[in-house]
């Protein structure tokens, strides 16, 4: 049965920022969403866990992303996400 059309996107550009915010902006939240608690907790458990919650957590990523209303909604959520995971990183002095 054919979805009814009045829940499709019409937009192609709007299906392809939400298609990309799901692969990308998504891949890119869980990983450094690994990388934030990397930081604050011993690496070794959390890398071995990554393969699975990794995963998962990209899967919950791309569904949410056709789940907003606004493709550009999606790009910003997901990228102050990342941002917010990679602060510790950005702030700590770099040591040589």
């Amino acid at each position: 049965m054919p979805a009814n059309k009045k829940h499709l996107e019409t937009s192609l550009v709007e299906r392809f920022l939400k298609i990309t915010g799901g692969l990308i902006g998504g891949f890119l939240v869980s990983i450094t969403f690994h990388l934030f608690l990397m930081y604050f907790f011993p690496s070794p458990p959390i890398y071995t866990t990554m393969f699975v919650t990794g995963y998962l957590l990209w899967a919950i990523l791309f569904i949410v992303a056709f789940l907003i209303n606004k493709a550009y909604k999606v790009w910003l959520i997901y990228g102050g996400l990342i941002f917010l995971f990679y602060l510790p990183y950005l702030i700590t002095p770099i040591h040589l």
